[in-house]
């Protein structure tokens, strides 16, 4: 019976990059007798089965994926499988329990990353835009920071409570089983993640030479022109299926991180320093005391705090949002453009579309 190594997340810690590499070397890790079930969509529907996590109804249904996957686990001839599914950080107590009985009687250890909170609450608020959000960043703040329960609390800390989240698979697989992988801060090698990681899940088979990419951050201005995009999309009831396929897969992931940025990377402005210093270090705090391995350094998880400039997106000019409303239309247009031309698969010659100012002006010349 194969060992079980489970990528669980954190969100927002280089999974994207990390599963990338897995599905590049998938067919070394095979020979290795590794495996790493593909296509990656069988490992998100099999995990949004088992939590029973609403949404994602453009993957088609996903009753039965859960079993589906235990099945092909439990048949792999090889000495190991790798599933990396970042809702797996989600799983509550009972949830991981039955995820560690399901793959009984194989071993099962646990890799999780952890980032520092100063640049994990501003990606995690644009992760939310990016999946359909359409609250402000300063409500985002506001709503997280306070003392009572509140939504952007519950959302922020499902995902981000790493010392917790840590604790709960330990207890479920033992602490000696679970390693966390601290994501190295800006300026860092590139590829020192990844070196990491292949230590946690003991995969060095996998090439040095990765043709990975991380899942790309989208800047204040696009991030805030995608709020206004995803309010007005409630407004008018947008279908799921059709926002997960033009606004989340093209808009977000395909045209937005490719328009121009005048504001640098979103931070936590200097109000909310005090909060993220505190949280950081109950975060550390918890994640030393449960005993788990660590890997890389404790100190990537302190936070990088600057009082530096800082716009507030909800802020931004309508001058400013115009302009990059203007060339994302453009680029969404040539987008939606190749695509209707690729399905057409009319295969004619392609011409440059000479500007109307100028036909017009050649005419009245002549």
């Amino acid at each position: 019976m194969p060992s079980v190594r489970l990528h669980i997340g954190a969100m927002k810690t280089g999974t994207t990059y990390v599963q990338q590499i897995l599905a590049h070397n998938r067919a070394r890790l095979a020979e290795a007798g590794v495996l790493y079930p593909k296509p990656w969509s069988s490992q998100v529907k099999a995990v949004r089965d088992v939590l029973a996590l609403e949404g994602g109804s453009h993957l088609g249904s996903v009753d039965g994926a859960w079993a589906g996957l235990v099945e092909q686990i439990h048949a792999w001839p090889g000495r190991e499988v790798v599933l990396s599914m970042e809702f797996l950080s989600f799983a509550n107590k009972k949830q991981v329990a039955r995820i560690v009985d399901d793959f009984a009687p194989s071993d099962v250890t646990v890799v999780m990353g952890v980032r520092d909170l100063a640049r994990g609450v501003p990606a995690q608020w644009q992760t939310s835009v990016r999946n359909g959000s359409s609250w402000s960043y300063g409500q985002f703040l506001e709503e997280l920071t306070l003392r009572r329960p509140s939504r952007s609390k519950l959302h922020f800390w499902k995902r981000q409570d790493t010392g917790r989240i840590a604790a709960r698979w330990a207890d479920a697989v033992g602490a000696e089983n679970v390693t966390v992988v601290t994501v190295p801060p800006r300026g860092a090698p590139p590829n020192l993640l990844w070196e990491r990681m292949s230590r946690a899940l003991e995969i060095d088979v996998v090439a040095r030479e990765q043709r990975a990419t991380s899942n790309e951050s989208l800047g204040p201005t696009a991030t805030e022109l995608l709020r206004r995009v995803n309010a007005q999309s409630e407004s008018i009831e947008m279908d799921e299926g059709v926002y997960q396929q033009a606004v989340n897969r093209s808009l977000s992931h395909a045209v937005l991180p490719g328009i121009s940025e005048p504001h640098p990377p979103l931070t936590v402005p200097e109000p909310f320093h005090d909060w993220v210093r505190r949280e950081s270090e109950r975060v550390v705090k918890e994640i030393t005391g449960s005993g788990v391995t660590v890997i890389g350094e404790l100190g990537d998880l302190e936070p990088q705090l600057t009082a530096s400039a800082f716009v507030w997106p909800e802020e931004l000019t309508a001058e400013e949002l115009l302009g990059a409303a203007v060339e994302a239309l453009t680029a969404y247009t040539n987008l939606v453009g190749q695509r209707q031309e690729s399905e057409a698969g009319r295969g004619r010659t392609k011409r440059r579309r000479r500007p109307r100012g100028a036909t017009a002006e050649k005419t009245a010349a002549g």
